[in-house]
């Protein structure tokens, strides 16, 4: 019985681990290489999709045309990064206008139509708003090199903190959330990613102080953390172990994308603070 647990355990490891090469060699490709259309493109499709699940975790009701209303609103407010980041403000405030407006026709009582508003309008902030900004940075100078910067951070963070927390866990970061994570995986994290973001200054950022790359690499994958935590507050309202089936090993698009989805806007702003 052991040997099978053992067996099912390391085919599923296996299966996780292939799904995240395809997606990391995938991304490394686009993001040094496409151009700027077919990234928004890109950004449109996955914050189309991300929608699709969240509104599965917080808005289940909504499904139909108004769904289906929500999921393109989503996909289409990422391309206006195209045109500027005034285009793309503009953009998120006018889909969080039609989203209110979606939530009140909804029906229901008050307080259900509100809480359908707030949801709908952290729904697109956080799926369209917040990834775009990877939009917005590939167009900047050294802006790509830094996107895959800021996804090493989030993924060395991930990554110390899985084998952190199984190897000296003890002390649980948030029980009812996430019970599997714990202060110890955290700061292990937290020190590898540090690591990580120094190395790949050193290496990638010949005009960055090693220090600067391991301390902003370190902010990331601790605002990482936070989107982490976040997505699991979605699917412990729901009771859903995923955010869906779209990724092999992975589950949902969101279960893989939500430190990255949290990085992003505090990467833009390094950006125009430390590379401007």
């Amino acid at each position: 019985m052991v040997e099978i647990n053992g067996r099912r355990v390391m085919q599923g490891l296996g299966l996780r681990v292939i799904t995240g090469l395809g997606l990391a060699v995938a991304a490394l490709l686009l993001v040094l290489f496409a151009p700027a259309w077919l990234l928004a493109l890109l950004v449109a499709g996955l914050a189309g999709l991300g929608m699709r699940e969240y509104l599965r975790l917080s808005c289940p009701e909504l499904v139909g045309p108004r769904g289906w209303l929500l999921w393109l609103l989503a996909a289409a407010i990422p391309t206006a990064g195209l045109l500027g980041a005034g285009a793309l403000a503009g953009a998120l405030l006018l889909g969080l206008v039609l989203a209110a407006f979606l939530a009140m026709t909804g029906g229901g009582a008050v307080d259900a139509i509100q809480r359908r508003a707030l949801n709908l309008g952290w729904g697109l902030a956080y799926c369209s708003g917040l990834l775009s900004c990877y939009l917005l940075l590939a167009n900047l100078d050294q802006g790509r090199v830094l996107i895959l910067y800021g996804v090493a951070s989030v993924v060395a963070a991930d990554t110390g903190a899985y084998f952190a927390g199984n190897l000296a866990g003890k002390h649980r970061l948030a029980p009812t959330l996430s019970p599997g994570k714990t202060w110890e995986g955290v700061i292990g994290g937290l020190i590898f990613t540090a690591v990580i973001g120094g190395l790949f200054a050193f290496l990638f950022l010949p005009d960055t102080r090693v220090l600067v790359g391991a301390g902003l690499s370190l902010a990331l994958g601790a605002i990482s953390v936070v989107g982490d935590l976040l997505e699991s507050t979605l699917k412990r309202a729901v009771g859903a172990k995923d955010s869906g089936t779209l990724l092999p090993g992975h589950g949902g698009l969101l279960d893989r994308l939500d430190g990255i989805i949290a990085a992003a806007p505090l990467l833009l702003l390094a950006r125009e603070i430390w590379w401007a």
